[in-house]
This record gives C-alpha cells, structure tokens and sequence, in this order.
C-alpha cells in the first residue's frame, strides 16, 4: 500500500509521515536523502552535475532499495555521511537539474512499489505517486503554520518574530503553488486534512484509521526484487533493447514469467560454454555469480562480457578466497547445485559444501583433523537452519570454527516478516517462482508456524473460497507488477468507487 502525503509547508507532513510509517509498520520514503545520496556519489566520483553525460551514466549503475530500516543506495544503507552541511548544499544544486529530477521521481514510483510505504512531498499525490492508494493533502491556516514555524525557530534560538515569519510563509506558499515544475497542490482525489487545532498525535490517528480502512491485504513491508536481482534484470533489459545479440550464463532470475519476457527480448541461454567457438555478442554473468574458470572461457568467447554478479554475492567471494588464504579450510553452508555455491566453491581449493538436514556428526568426524575452519554461508540459505549448524559446530569444535554469517540481509528480513504475517493472518500467500529457492523458504517458514501458505505465481493459483484475513509476501525474485495483478484481483472481489479509492473530506 502507497500512502502519499503532501502539504504546504509547517503543515507538518514530515513529522505525520514518519510517525504514520511506524505506527502501521509502513516503510517512511525520504526523499530528500535520495538527492543527498546521489550527491554525494557523484561529487565523490568527482562528477559535475551540470556534465549530464557521465550523470546520466551514474544513474544508470545506481540502484536504490527499500530494507526494513529505509532506503539502500547500491545495496548500502544512507548514514550520517548523507546529513553534512557540504551534503545539504550538494543536493540543493542537483535538485536543479530537471533531468535528475525525473530520474529520481522514477527511483521514488519503483521503490513505492516495494512494499507498503509513506512517502511526503509536495508533488508525490500528483507527479510521483499518482496512483497511490491513499491520497492525505494536509493543510492548516496560515495563522497557524506560521505560529508552529515560528516556535520552532524560537525552540533552536533563533532571533526571530512572528510577523516576519507569516510574511515568509506567504510567499513560500505563492512560489510553490505557482512554479512551472510540479507546483503545489491537492490531486483530485486526495482527502484534505486540516491540521489547525489538531495536535500530531490527532492527525496521525486519523490517517493511519484512514489506511487501515484501505488495507484488504496485510502487506510484508518489503516485497519484490533485491537489489542485486533488479540490478541484473534492469541491466539485461537495457543491453537487449540496445540491439545486440546478449547471451546469458544461465537464468537471471528464478522466475518464469520474467525469463519470458527476457527472452522475447533476444536473450539467449549458455548451456554448454565449450560448444561456442567466438561469437559477435555480450555474455552476461547473472547475479548468482560464476567460476572463475567459466569466466575465462567468455571473455575468449564473447565480444563482451558484462558481470552483474550482486555485489553482496561477490563479497562472499572474496571472503572465503581471504579465509582460505590465511590458512583456514572453508565449510560452505549451502545447496551443492545452487549456481553460487558453484561459483564459489570454483574459487576454493580446499572446501566443504554442507546442505541443511545433513548428518552433521558426520561432518564433524571429516573436520575433526584440520587445525583451522571457517564457516560461511550461501546467500539465501535459512537463518535458522544457518544457526543449528553453525552451533552444533562450535559445540563439537570449540575455538577451531570461526563462523561467518553471510547471509544477506534483505533474506533476513523476508524470513522476519514472514513470521509475522504467519503470526497476524490466517493465510499467507506467498508469490514467486515454482523453482525459486527463497520463495520455498518463506513457505516453509508459515507452514511450520501452523499457518496456510499458498505459492503463487499468477491469480490463477488463487484458490476459490474465504482466505480469512491474508497476508502476502514474496520472494526476492518476483517483480512487483506480479504482485500488483495479485492484489488488485484480491481488492476487486469488493465494491469500490470508479477510480478503486474512496475520496472526500476528513473532519
């Protein structure tokens, strides 16, 4: 669910907007720290923003993400390097540039369809979020935006007085109602709100009852893509539209709708690297990674070989060549076909690989003579079946283990939400490929808390009958527009207006 909020200012949406997210658990978009972000990349990489060449290049190898704590840049949280005044002052200037605001615009539609979001502005109900589900225009007298402006100033000691402050507010008021690019105002089909008399506490009560309304479906706060699966699509997508012939070292993405499209597109699969002799053409290294050995043989093969291994993937990597070359044998906690395991262990001369439900005693009479052990993980394996493992080790092995869990985090939290959609719903549905390792980890993860769970790809798996109140999440290589047919076929078996939302005024 979309919630989009705007306002004048000293109408206090920011402050609502963060408040309404963690009350619904809803994930609070900042979309002043995506300007700061970019900012700061491209100044780091001594980019101006006025070049809009090599801008354009940075955009199209930036990727934003939504986790559980807000928004990643290129799998990174945004920190406190993001809050400097150098920073503030950098994103001021970018936001100039009309073609970094559409950019970021775009960035803002694809991350609010990760989950279920807020997001505040002053253009996010008409210019980026159009379409959101629940539309809020907060607004207030000007008597009384003034007056909450002017003791913020006095709150940070600042010298001012309440006249000059209603003079100001008046004239940001004509400005952003009357600029040409995206100027103020309500969509037609958001509910006013008027803050004045109301106290914060009041005003985000009434939207969040607002939202809870709305909300046929409890939603997980993140669904869709990970960042490295939307990175390697994304990229695929952009080479095969280029118009050259682009191969694949194997699925992209678990999923079979998407691998469809990929391949109306032109794109081909490598089934067998040694049956090609030299071809005119990009190779294209999935997210999963490959061996190094395999990789040698493309670039002999190919005109060109792009990698779009996910960069948490490759960490991993490096990790466990760094392990095994300060002496350590590497256990490799994972699934022996899995294409990353095999890319990793391709990297290895001494290893392990050990899949969950093993006889680990076993295990540990084949480890009981090496002096060093390092353990770590495939990427999407179960946090908990990771646990069992890697402490029974410890028990057994004492001091010699050292345990690395490289688990990716974006997993972690799908696991967390999947528990607490078991916890609140009665069914859980859980969208993704049938062969998508992850989206059967979520499945087992609500069977095993006694719930209903339903794999689904398309709403024709939907089964006839009461779900009783649902839940829905899905795995990390599902696209959001599956999700979206799903819920707008599950919203629809209800009465709704012309335009699938309630409109009107809220007193």
């Amino acid at each position: 669910m979309r919630i989009a909020i705007d306002g004048p200012a000293g109408s206090g949406k920011s402050t609502v907007a963060k408040l309404v997210a963690r009350d619904l658990n809803f994930v609070y978009i900042d979309t002043g720290a995506m300007y700061r972000a970019l900012a700061l990349k491209a100044h780091s990489l001594k980019i101006e923003f006025s070049d809009e060449s090599p801008m354009v290049e940075l955009m199209n190898h930036t990727y934003f993400s939504l986790s559980e704590n807000g928004i990643t840049l290129d799998g990174r949280f945004l920190g406190e390097e993001i809050r400097t005044r150098e920073v503030s002052m950098l994103s001021s200037n970018i936001a100039r540039y009309p073609y970094v605001r559409a950019y970021l615009t775009e960035q803002q539609r694809s991350l609010s369809r990760q989950g279920n979001v807020v997001m505040e502005g002053r253009d996010i109900g008409t210019i980026v979020l159009p379409d959101a589900e629940l539309k809020i225009f907060l607004t207030a007298s000007i008597e009384e935006r003034a007056r909450r402006r002017y003791a913020e100033l006095i709150a940070s000691l600042k010298e001012v007085d309440y006249e000059s402050v209603l003079r100001e507010m008046k004239a940001r008021d004509l400005n952003d109602s009357s600029r040409e690019l995206a100027p103020l105002k309500p969509a037609k089909d958001a509910i006013r709100l008027d803050t004045t008399g109301l106290s914060i506490s009041e005003v985000v009560e009434k939207v969040a009852a607002m939202a809870r309304k709305r909300q046929r479906v409890l939603l997980s706060k993140s669904v869709g893509f990970c960042y490295g699966v939307d990175r390697a699509v994304n990229e695929a997508i952009k080479i095969l539209k280029s118009g050259k012939s682009v191969f694949a070292t194997g699925e992209i993405v678990h999923n079979e709708a998407v691998m469809k499209n990929l391949k109306d597109l032109g794109l081909e699969i490598i089934e067998d690297i040694s049956s090609y002799d030299r071809v005119d053409g990009i190779a294209i290294i999935r997210a999963h990674g490959i061996d190094p050995g395999s990789e040698k043989r493309l670039r002999e093969v190919f005109t060109g070989v792009i990698d779009l291994t996910c960069p948490i993937v490759y960490n991993v990597f490096s990790l466990a060549v760094d392990l095994q070359a300060r002496g350590s044998f590497v256990v490799v906690f994972g699934k022996r076909n899995h294409p990353e395991v095999t890319a990793l262990s391709g990297r290895l001369e001494r290893y392990l690989i050990v899949e969950p439900g093993e006889d680990y005693s076993s295990v540990v009479d084949r480890l009981k003579a090496i002096e060093r052990i390092a353990v770590v993980s495939q990427t999407t394996m179960s946090t908990d079946d990771f646990k069992d493992f890697s402490s029974f080790l410890e028990e057994e092995l004492g001091d010699r283990v050292e345990i690395h869990n490289t688990i990716c985090r974006i997993t972690v939290e799908r696991e967390s939400e999947a528990r607490r959609l078991a916890c609140e719903a009665d069914t859980v549905i859980v969208v993704g490929g049938k062969n998508s390792s992850n989206t059967k980890k979520l499945l087992d993860i609500v069977g095993r808390l006694g719930k209903r769970a339903i794999h689904v790809q398309t709403t024709g798996d939907l089964p006839q009958g009461e779900l009783g109140r649902t839940g829905l999440i899905s795995g990390t290589s599902t696209p959001y527009d599956q999700i979206q047919k799903i819920l707008d076929y599950i919203d629809n078996e209800r009465e709704v207006t012309d335009n699938g939302r309630e409109t009107g005024t809220a007193r």
